[in-house]
C-alpha cells in the first residue's frame, strides 16, 4: 500500500517533521512497503492513541516512525531509526513532545552502534544547535551508558520552533549524509555480534525507560501495549518484551524504616509500572505523602492521588 493510499494522521504540530524525514530517507527506505500500528482509547475527557509505521531499507533495518497522545491536544513524535547489523551506522533516535513551544520534551541523538564511530560529524552540527536553542550540556542521566555524548535534550523547557525544526533538519541530514550513504557492509563477525550487542542494549534501555508504554498497557491492554514496543524494537536484534520487563518487587519488600511506611502489593506494583529512572524519585513523594497524613502503609488509593497531584505535565 502506497504513503499516498494510507490513511492521513490527524493534523498535528509535528506532521512536517514527520514528511520531512521520510522525504530526506525515501532513497535510504522503501517508502511502499510498511506496516502500520494503530491503536485508540476514548472516554469522556480523555483521549489516548498511538498511529506506529515501521519502514526497512538496505542498510536500515527498523526504522518506526509514530505519532501518539497521552491527553487531548498534546501530541509527541517518535522516530526511532536502527541499522542492519552488517553496517556501521549510528542509531537515529526522536522523542518530541511535551506541551510546545512553552514547555518542550526532547531527547535527539545519534546513538553509536560501535565503540569506534567517527561522531564528529554528530558533534558539529550538535554543538552549533545547542548553543543556538540554549540546550544543556549535560548527559541525559538515564540514556548516558547508550546515547552520544552529544545528545540534545531538555525536559519540560521552552524550545523555539523554528529553531529546532532548523537542528532536526540538520540531524537527518547529517546522519544520510554521513553515515548512511557512504557505509559500506561490514563482513567482519566479530565487529558484527557486538553491533548487535550494543542496538540490543539500546532498544533495552529506551524501553524500559520509555514512559509511554506504562500508559498504552492501563488503556490498551498488555496485549496491544506488546504489539506497539514491538513495532519499536523488533526487528534483527528483535527485544524481547516479555524478558525486558523487569519482575515486579517480592510483596511488602519496599519499607521505608526512616518514616515507618511499608507497601502494599498493588501499590508496588502500580509504581513498578513507571520508568526505572524515575521510580526512585516516586517512591520518596508518595513516602513523604505518606508521612503527611498519618499513614504506615502506602495504598494504590494514594499512589494514584499522587499522580493526579504531580504528573500534570509529565506526560509527553
Amino acid at each position: 500500500m502506497s504513503a499516498d493510499r494510507a490513511a492521513k494522521p490527524d493534523a498535528t504540530t509535528w506532521n512536517r517533521h514527520e514528511a520531512l524525514f521520510l522525504d530526506r530517507l525515501k532513497t535510504s527506505l522503501d517508502l511502499e512497503d510498511f506496516t502500520e500500528y494503530n491503536a485508540r482509547r476514548e472516554s469522556p475527557g480523555k483521549r489516548i492513541w498511538s498511529r506506529a509505521r515501521v519502514y526497512q531499507g538496505e542498510k536500515l533495518d527498523r526504522v518506526m516512525v509514530s505519532q501518539y497522545s497521552l491527553k487531548p491536544g498534546r501530541v509527541g513524535l517518535v522516530i526511532f531509526a536502527f541499522p542492519r547489523i552488517e553496517f556501521d551506522i549510528p542509531a537515529f533516535l526522536l522523542h518530541v513532545g511535551g506541551m510546545p513551544p512553552e514547555r518542550t520534551l526532547l531527547t535527539l541523538d545519534l546513538a553509536p552502534s560501535s565503540s569506534g564511530m567517527d561522531l564528529s560529524p554528530f558533534c558539529s552540527v550538535a554543538e552549533h544547535h545547542r548553543s543556538a536553542l540554549d540546550l544543556p550540556d549535560t548527559p541525559l542521566e538515564w540514556l548516558s551508558a547508550v546515547s552520544s555524548p552529544y545528545m540534545l535534550h531538555c525536559a519540560f523547557k521552552p524550545l523555539d520552533p523554528e529553531g529546532f525544526f532548523a537542528a532536526y533538519q540538520a540531524v537527518v541530514e547529517t546522519w544520510v549524509k554521513s553515515y548512511i550513504e557512504p557505509v559500506g557492509r561490514d563482513s567482519d563477525p566479530v565487529s558484527v555480534e557486538s553491533r548487535r550487542e550494543t542496538i540490543l542494549e539500546l532498544k533495552k534501555e529506551i524501553f524500559r525507560n520509555d514512559p509511554a508504554f506504562p500508559v498504552f498497557t492501563r488503556a490498551f491492554g498488555e496485549t496491544m501495549s506488546n504489539v506497539l514496543a514491538e513495532a519499536a524494537f523488533g526487528g534483527d536484534p528483535g527485544l524481547s518484551i516479555a524478558e525486558a520487563i523487569e519482575p515486579p518487587p517480592p510483596p511488602g519488600s519496599w519499607f521505608n524504616k526512616k518514616l515507618g511506611i511499608g507497601w502494599n502489593a498493588d501499590a508496588q506494583d502500580r509504581v513498578h509500572e513507571a520508568p526505572v529512572f524515575i521510580r526512585p524519585m516516586i517512591r520518596r513523594i508518595i513516602e513523604k505523602e505518606a508521612s503527611k497524613e498519618g499513614m504506615s502503609l502506602v495504598t494504590v488509593d494514594l499512589v494514584v492521588r499522587c499522580e493526579k497531584k504531580y504528573r500534570g505535565g509529565v506526560d509527553g
